[in-house]
């Protein structure tokens, strides 16, 4: 999905009628490593849409999520599909703006956001009042001490959003060029939080809790540079983007890396957002993508694992860390309903 990550999502599983469709060997691997011990192929393929929110996590800022569903497409297809589609198609989603970016990227592919930042809308408001807000000594936004400062001389008490826009363009791109060239290593921290937090460092706590989720993605994530990677292997060259969404009603900026890798008759995928302007600190999709068919009907089957991590997760007693897992699902849910109906228009 045109990088919804936060927010994309899917998730595959299994069940008698994965049996004929995977094969003994598929079904013992989905058993293994995802929370769906059984689904109904026939019942996915008619659009149901599968969710578990995950266990309560060590790591104080963070909750998972994992969906399943299936789509009317082979998985070479369905990534293609992943890459390419927009969000901004359906306004459910809340996406103000989702873009590309070539590799290298320019600083005119940044020259359109200020469009986007319409004081009108409460959400956006919310961020153009944080940026001018922000000091060279406090901020409520994701920065270095650095970018507060040059983001407190750039935009300073009065910016108009035309002016706010080309600060906040200038930070994205000094950021979008400091991943391209050295990968995670270029991911800069947030300065602001009661400790500088690392929004990569947070991903691999993440993953560091689910043992068998990450050695099913090892290859995947080692190539990507998001793990210590094997001597030896090809890095992955990723697809880059830029991406203006609304989160917890905060308009929120957001940097972001696609990987994706082919695995024999399926396809694994990683999406990363490497930088969240505020409201949460990263979100990191995987996905695995198999091929199905029930009868005469073929398809694929997404089996998606969803990390987010937020600085309000910190202080939330384990009810209301739940409680937000149910809230992300729901979200997600909306996200793929959007993806498997734009199936219906090809």
């Amino acid at each position: 999905m045109k990088r919804s990550v936060i927010f994309l999502l899917v998730i595959i599983c299994c069940t008698s009628g994965v049996r004929a469709a995977l094969g003994p060997d598929s079904l013992s691997e989905l058993k293994r490593f995802s929370d769906f011990q059984q689904i109904d192929v026939k019942r996915l393929l008619e659009g149901e849409i599968l969710s578990q929110r995950g266990p309560l996590m060590k790591f104080p800022n963070g909750i998972s999520s994992q969906l399943c569903f299936a789509v009317p497409a082979s998985p070479a297809e369905t990534v293609k599909r992943l890459q390419s589609w927009d969000a901004k198609s359906c306004p459910s989603l809340k996406v103000y703006a989702s873009h590309d970016l070539n590799d290298p990227c320019d600083r005119n592919e940044f020259n359109s956001l200020y469009l986007y930042l319409d004081p009108g809308l409460r959400p956006v408001k919310w961020l153009l009042d944080q940026t001018r807000n922000t000091s060279e000594r406090a901020s409520e936004l994701n920065l270095t001490q650095i970018e507060a400062a040059t983001l407190a001389r750039c935009a300073g008490k009065n910016a108009d959003p035309k002016s706010a826009g080309s600060c906040w363009g200038d930070l994205l791109f000094a950021r979008a060029q400091g991943f391209q060239r050295n990968g995670f290593a270029g991911a800069l921290p947030y300065d602001f939080d009661i400790a500088p937090v690392n929004p990569i460092a947070h991903v691999r706590s993440m993953l560091q809790e689910q043992v068998e989720i990450s050695r099913e993605f090892a290859t995947l994530l080692q190539r990507a540079g998001a793990v210590g990677g094997a001597a030896g292997t090809t890095p992955l060259r990723p697809s880059y983007y830029w991406r203006m969404s609304q989160a917890d009603h905060h308009a929120t900026l957001s940097l972001g890396a696609a990987y994706d890798l082919q695995v024999g008759d399926r396809y694994q995928r990683l999406e990363i957002e490497y930088y969240v302007s505020g409201t949460y600190y990263t979100s990191a999709t995987l996905y695995e993508i198999w091929p199905i068919r029930d009868g005469g009907r073929t398809g694929s089957l997404v089996w998606s694992d969803v990390l987010c991590s937020a600085p309000t997760l910190r202080f939330a007693t384990g009810i209301e860390r739940l409680a937000s897992g149910v809230i992300m699902l729901l979200e997600f849910k909306k996200m793929v309903h959007c993806f498997q109906d734009s199936f219906k228009t090809r």
